[in-house]
């Protein structure tokens, strides 16, 4: 489990470094396409549909133990961590390799999400713009979706497995992504 985080924190902070693929993005599975006008002020406003408190949410009760089966369920308990992002929650699965994890975490601004990650691509989550971005380090696939949650903070749900193809990894990230956000109170 320490070895996905870690692999799970590196690609995250890698990702940073990435150089951009030429091309359109295509919607990832489940997630919904950013409208014209939506994609014409991407850079410039993070167009939360429904503004989220954040403050003294619990990370280890966005996620339930439903939610997981599909992504190979949960296996233990969630516990509040530190090495990837300063205010996450891991949520270890099974079914899979030992490193395989789901993690919640309250993140920075969208727009400097975006700086940050140049290769991933914009999407939509409930309403809210979405940053996804994917990338693989030891054989593990990390799949991130920073959702904007509020003006200065985004929620990012994570899912690390091995050996799994991107497009699988999305599909199983999509719906948990969606439970966080539904789950976080409105402002």
């Amino acid at each position: 489990m320490r070895r996905g985080l870690v692999v799970m924190a590196g690609v995250v902070l890698a990702a940073a470094c990435g150089a951009p693929t030429a091309g359109q993005p295509v919607p990832a599975a489940g997630f919904g396409p950013v409208s014209t006008a939506q994609s014409s002020t991407a850079q410039s406003s993070t167009a939360v549909q429904s503004q989220r408190s954040v403050d003294g949410v619990d990370l280890c009760a966005l996620l339930s133990k439903p939610d997981l089966d599909a992504a190979g369920g949960l296996v233990g308990t969630p516990a509040h961590r530190s090495s990837a992002f300063p205010d996450s929650c891991g949520y270890p699965l099974g079914q899979g390799a030992s490193g395989d994890l789901v993690l919640v975490a309250l993140y920075k601004p969208l727009d400097q999400v975006r700086r940050d990650q140049p290769e991933g691509h914009e999407e939509d989550t409930l309403g809210n713009k979405t940053w996804l971005h994917c990338a693989v380090a030891d054989g593990y696939r990390t799949c991130t979706a920073a959702v904007a949650v509020r003006d200065d903070r985004s929620l990012v749900v994570a899912i690390t497995r091995r050996d799994t193809s991107e497009d699988k990894v999305l599909r199983l990230l999509q719906p948990l992504a969606e439970r966080a956000v539904e789950r976080l109170p409105r402002a």
